[in-house]
Parts: structure tokens; C-alpha cells; sequence
């Protein structure tokens, strides 16, 4: 068909394949068989139905009935760089749906993607709600050396201990954030003995979310994403999917990544922060939990900034708060518009930042704005206003103009009155189709065009507050497009993962991967927001107090991304204020970042430092020809840890000094190869090396 690319019949089937990797389809059915990979030859996939499958209705058409193969044909692409294979089925005489199996010459890529035609001439309209791409019975290696990966953001009942066996996951059905919006919709397995990964994603371009499933039996993994392209089919209608991507990456978890990062980067092109963004120390602050409010959170400031925070992120001050009455009225028990301008002024005098947080997701349902504005809002096919599927308030449309308009004047109102230098954006996860027929766009447009609002508000700010920026509390890939910060993990997470290290059921090096694979999803320079507790924690999780593990956990968010932490909750305890211990600490872990330019500066590297100890935590920063390595003890028992730094990134030997910055005191490692730490429990250190330059 087109260099290497072949299509060829075997017997009963048609192998569809390149040098490198091929898809084995039942000729008669048009069936998938299996997902090949060659040299060494191997079997990658299981038998499905047909892979592929779309929703009228709630239900799943191709799973319902009995579908017919109508067409088999072969196409070169328009600019002669691959050759597809297009398959047609009738569906329950009214539809007709084609996969369409993608190779490109020499590449271990294959790429799926679907169509959808309503054949039905007169019909009524229907709920068309996505497509569903599934890719069973996955395997690499020997079930002993394989691992199963879902790098990004998890809650605790989606939680894959990265390189899991597939038999610990055995018998568990699990579904992941939407992405790319909240989380980044990888699925992957790698084999240790073979080095060779088989990654599975979609390619939305970020105007749609899908869903990642993972379900395992002892020795494979099954994976599926559900595109939510969702719109009102018409009779005639013709409906595209968005692009399953599936990568084959010789080598490993962070070969197949970077396939994942470079279409990130063609497709959702991330913003490039302000300097004083990337050097942020957030301080996350609620002003009910003050007494005498915003003038009470004012008094406390300068005890903040001392501590070494420079930026205040405050929590809802309009009426309604998360549930909101109107964004643009000050909550009168918190202070007067009066109170706020002295809490932004105080915090600029002192030379901190200041962002408002803000909520797009909708509205209470007693508000006035629904009077006021109703065409802000989504609708059902009643036309009447849709309700949030999560937070039930009276939902927003974000595509709509008037949306738009709205939010607009308020960034600029905030501006012009208060004078902040940005928002939080909260809770703006895609929040599914609006059914209004008398909507001129796709349903899916509703809910999924936060990221255009935001930029269009940002845009606003920009015009007269040219570093402004935005922070989105989500966490998903698509928001560096919209946003200068994005935050790391769910509420729940880091809490979770401290009580299963209390457990030993995870350690420092998954606590690591995490992070590494993060970083190897997302374009160079993405600067990522983390913590080890929120406001939310406690009101949808639990909090077990400013322990010395967590205390530890968050000297690496400060050291290693850019740090966030609670200013606390009375009604939630422990308080950091219940102990000067804590904010103490504090103030010496955010004072090593400040002596270190690196450590707020520097780019991020984790692969490049490598440990023998799993309960530490060790990675570098590099700023220009300065590094710093930090290294950090997740355990509650003394440790010894041999470090190796590779010798590409040093100049002249490791750090010859590493300093604990809660102790202040420094010692000398043994430096024969790498250095050696011998580490008291949940110590932290950092050591100063002279870096080879980028």
C-alpha cells in the first residue's frame, strides 16, 4: 500500500501491518483478532468484538445488535505519510459506522478512529453520546514481568501502584478521571524483560473529554476510552470520532510518554508562565476561617509572609461562596468591598501576589443571576436550565457568548476594584452535553468549553494586567493551554498515599514515578502546583494532622514543584497554627528554596538520579550550570540510601555537602560512586553540585 505498510490475506483473515507492528481483522466480520508486533514476534491484544462502538440513547448499538459488514477498502493518506484500512457495518438498519485502522511506514503507532452515518431518512433526532474504542486482553512479556501504568491524577478507588502486576488488579473494574481536562487518559503496560510498552490514549485536541477503563485478569489488562463527542443526530447526520491512539514503544513507559507529550504540545500548546508565577509559595487561604474576616486575614499576613509565603490564594469572598448567589457582591460577613481592598493592598505591600478564586460550574439555585441572565445557561430538551451532574447547581454554558461576556466583566470588575493578579479556577472538569435543540453548536460544547472562557477572561486581565495569570484546581494536561499554573493531584490523593505508606503498601520510589511519568506526559517547562492537604481535604477525604511523613511529603512539593498550603480550617482539625512546630518548618523548607535558585528556577529531573533505597525520595533541579539534589526520607526508620546522579548533568563530581535545612546542620557523604546518606527518619537534604548546561 504505501513502503512497508501491507495488507495481506491469511486463510480466514487480513493482516494489516508495517515492519514493525500489525492488526489481524476476521475477514468475514470485519472482528478484531489481534494486535501484532514483530521482531520478536508476538501477540500484544485479544480478540474483540470489533473494537469499536457508539451510543444512541444510552445504549451501546454495536454491543445491542448484530451488526453486518458491508464495505472493506484501503486508502493512502493525502500527504502519502500512511495507509488506512476502512471497515463498514450496518447497525439496526438505521446507521452505519466505520472503523478506520491507521499505519504510518516504519512507526509503531496505530491509530483508530470511526464514523458514524445515520442512513435513516425522515427518523426522529436522537442522543448521539460518543463512541467507545476498547483494546482487550493486553500483555508485553511473561505476566511476571510486566507492570501496568496510569500515569496522572487518581483518587484513592482508582489508584494503580505504578508497574502493578496485572493478577493485583485482578477482578477490579476501574475508571479514571475524564481527560485530557481532570487527568491524562493514559493506559499503559510495559514488560521488563522485552522493554517494549503498549500505551493507548485519545487524541481529542482538547475539545472533548473521554473516559479511561481498566480492567485486568491474571495475566492481561483490557483497556477502553469512551470519546464523548456527544451531539443531536439528525436523520442524514454524519458524526466523527476523535483519534485512539495506540503507541508500541521499544524501551519502555517513558519512550511511549513521549509520543503522549509531543501531541500535547502540537495540540494543546501550553502558555509560558510570568517569572513571579513560577517562583510562587502559595498560600491557600479561606477568610470565614479568620475571625474578623477579611481584616482578621490581614492582621495574620505579615505572619505569612514571614513564614515565606508570596503569593495569597484566597478562597470565595462573593455571596454563595462554592454554591454562588452572585460573584459580584462581597459576602457581608466576611466585611465590606472596603475589607477586601485592604486585604489585596496589605498583601501587595508586603509583596505578595493575590488570586481570587473562581467558580464556572454554575450557580444556586436561589440566585438572581438565573433571572437575570438566563442566557448563560445550559438547557435541557425541554428547554429548561440543566443541572450540574456532579455539584447539582444550575449549570452554566460555557460556549455560550453571553457566558462569556459575563465572565469577562467580572475578571475585569475584580481588576479594576481589587487589583488581583489572577484566579483559581475551580472545579472546571467537562461536565457533559446540554440537550437544548435550540443550541447552534454540538451539545458537547456546553460543558467542554471552559478552557476558551478562561482564556478569554485571562486575555481580558492581560490587557491591563500583563502578568496575570490563571492557577486551574484540575489537573489534566488540556488546562496548560488556558492556564499558567496547574495543580497536581485529587484532594484525596496525597493524603491517601500517606496512609498507605503507613500501611507499606506504597513507598518514596511510587511517590517518585508518579511524578516522573507526570513530567514525561507534559511539555518541558509545564509548571505543576502541589500539596499534601486543601481546603477540600478534609470535607470530602479526611486529614491525620501535620505528621512528620507529611510534613516530609510536602518538603518535596516545596523542593521539587511549586508549593501550595492550607492556611488552615478550625472546623477541621489539626490547625497548623495548634503547633508553632509546623510553621517552622515551613519557614526552613521555603527558605532553602529561596537560598537556591534551583530549587524555584530550575527544571525538574527525576529519571536522572537514581537511589537504592525505596523509601527515599531523591531529584534534581537544574537552573543554568547550577544543580540540587534533594533528597528526602519517606520513612520512620533510620535509612541509608547510595545516590547516583548520571554524568551527563555533572560537571565536577556530586554535591560535596548536604545541608538539612529543618536542623541546619550539614554533612559530608561518602562520595565513591554516587554518595551515600545516612539518613535519620523523614530527614530531608539538599546539596549544591556545579550542573552541565542544558
Amino acid at each position: 500500500m504505501l513502503e512497508d505498510i501491507r495488507l495481506l490475506r491469511e486463510g480466514d483473515a487480513l493482516v494489516f501491518s508495517n515492519s514493525r507492528i500489525g492488526v489481524r481483522l476476521d475477514a468475514a466480520t470485519g472482528r478484531w483478532d489481534a494486535l501484532l508486533l514483530h521482531e520478536p514476534n508476538a501477540r500484544l491484544a485479544s480478540p474483540a468484538d470489533r473494537g469499536v462502538d457508539f451510543c444512541i440513547d444510552g445504549r451501546w448499538m454495536m454491543a445491542a445488535h448484530e451488526p453486518r459488514l458491508v464495505n472493506l477498502r484501503t486508502a493512502v493518506g493525502r500527504d502519502h505519510l500512511s495507509a488506512s484500512v476502512h471497515i463498514t457495518w450496518e447497525v439496526a438498519g438505521e446507521y452505519e459506522l466505520t472503523a478506520v485502522y491507521t499505519l504510518y511506514p516504519g512507526q509503531s503507532r496505530l491509530r483508530r478512529s470511526a464514523v458514524l452515518a445515520s442512513k435513516s431518512a425522515d427518523g426522529p433526532v436522537r442522543r448521539f453520546m460518543g463512541f467507545r474504542f476498547s483494546l482487550p486482553g493486553v500483555t508485553v512479556d511473561e505476566p511476571e514481568n510486566c507492570g501496568v501504568y496510569v500515569p496522572g491524577p487518581f483518587v484513592p478507588k482508582s489508584y494503580v501502584r505504578p508497574g502493578a502486576p496485572p493478577a493485583a488488579l485482578a477482578d477490579r473494574q476501574i475508571s479514571f478521571h475524564s481527560a485530557p481536562d481532570a487527568g491524562f487518559g493514559i493506559l499503559a503496560v510495559a514488560g521488563r524483560a522485552r522493554n517494549v510498552c503498549v500505551a493507548s490514549w485519545m487524541d481529542t485536541g482538547g475539545e472533548v473529554a473521554y473516559r479511561s477503563f481498566l480492567s485486568a485478569e491474571k495475566e492481561r489488562v483490557s483497556f477502553r476510552h469512551d470519546d464523548m463527542r456527544a451531539c443531536r443526530l439528525a436523520p442524514g447526520m454524519i458524526v466523527e470520532s476523535d483519534a485512539h491512539h495506540i503507541e508500541i514503544a521499544r524501551g519502555g513507559l517513558r519512550e511511549a510518554l513521549a509520543a503522549y507529550r509531543d501531541m500535547v504540545a502540537r495540540t494543546m500548546p501550553p502558555r509560558t508562565p510570568p517569572q513571579w508565577a513560577r517562583t510562587a509559595i502559595i498560600l491557600e487561604a479561606y477568610p470565614q476561617y479568620f475571625p474578623g474576616g477579611f481584616r482578621g486575614l490581614a492582621e495574620r499576613l505579615p505572619f505569612y509572609r514571614d513564614v515565606g509565603f508570596n503569593t495569597l490564594y484566597l478562597m470565595p469572598h462573593w455571596r454563595g461562596g462554592y454554591s454562588p448567589l452572585d460573584p459580584f457582591a462581597v459576602e457581608p460577613s466576611l466585611g465590606t468591598p472596603d475589607d477586601l481592598r485592604h486585604l489585596v493592598r496589605r498583601a501587595h505591600d508586603l509583596g505578595m501576589k493575590v488570586l481570587f478564586d473562581m467558580v464556572i460550574h454554575g450557580f444556586n439555585e436561589k440566585s438572581p443571576v438565573i433571572q437575570q441572565h438566563p442566557a448563560i445557561f445550559a438547557r435541557d430538551e425541554a428547554g429548561l436550565p440543566a443541572r450540574h451532574p456532579t455539584w447539582k447547581s444550575v449549570t452554566t454554558d460555557w460556549a455560550a457568548p453571553a457566558y462569556r461576556k459575563y465572565m469577562v466583566d467580572l475578571a475585569l470588575h475584580d481588576l479594576r476594584e481589587y487589583d488581583i493578579d489572577g484566579y483559581r479556577v475551580d472545579a472546571a472538569t467537562f461536565k457533559g452535553p446540554a440537550w437544548d435543540p435550540a443550541l447552534p453548536y454540538p451539545a458537547y460544547r456546553s460543558g467542554s468549553a471552559a478552557p476558551e472562557l478562561i482564556s478569554a477572561m485571562l486575555s481580558a486581565m492581560r490587557r491591563h494586567k500583563p502578568d496575570a495569570i490563571m492557577l486551574s484546581e484540575v489537573f489534566g494536561p488540556l488546562y496548560y493551554a488556558s492556564c499558567d499554573l496547574v495543580h497536581d493531584n485529587q484532594t484525596e490523593a496525597p493524603q491517601f498515599l500517606l496512609e498507605q505508606m503507613e500501611k507499606g503498601l506504597v513507598d518514596a520510589a511510587d511517590y517518585k514515578a508518579h511524578m516522573a511519568a507526570v513530567h514525561d506526559a507534559l511539555p518541558a517547562g509545564a509548571a505543576r502546583v502541589m500539596f499534601a492537604r486543601n481546603h477540600d481535604t478534609s470535607w470530602f477525604y479526611r486529614f491525620n494532622g501535620y505528621t512528620p511523613r507529611f510534613m516530609a511529603m510536602d518538603a518535596i512539593h516545596a523542593l521539587m514543584a511549586i508549593p501550595e498550603v492550607f492556611a488552615g480550617d478550625h472546623k477541621h482539625g489539626p490547625h497548623p497554627d495548634d503547633d508553632p512546630a509546623t510553621w517552622d518548618y515551613y519557614r526552613k523548607i521555603f527558605a532553602a528554596r529561596k537560598r537556591l535558585a534551583a530549587l524555584s528556577e530550575g527544571e525538574v529531573l527525576l529519571h536522572e538520579v537514581q537511589c537504592d533505597n525505596r523509601r527515599v525520595f531523591t531529584g534534581i533541579r537544574r537552573h543554568g550550570a547550577q544543580g540540587v539534589l534533594v533528597a528526602v526520607s519517606l520513612s520512620d526508620r533510620a535509612e541509608r540510601a547510595q545516590i547516583a546522579i548520571d554524568a551527563a548533568i555533572v560537571a565536577d563530581g556530586p554535591p560535596e555537602i548536604m545541608f538539612d535545612p529543618i536542623t541546619g546542620r550539614s554533612v559530608k557523604p561518602d562520595r565513591g560512586r554516587g554518595i551515600v546518606l545516612d539518613m535519620a527518619p523523614f530527614q530531608v537534604f539538599v546539596g549544591e553540585f556545579a550542573a552541565v548546561r542544558r
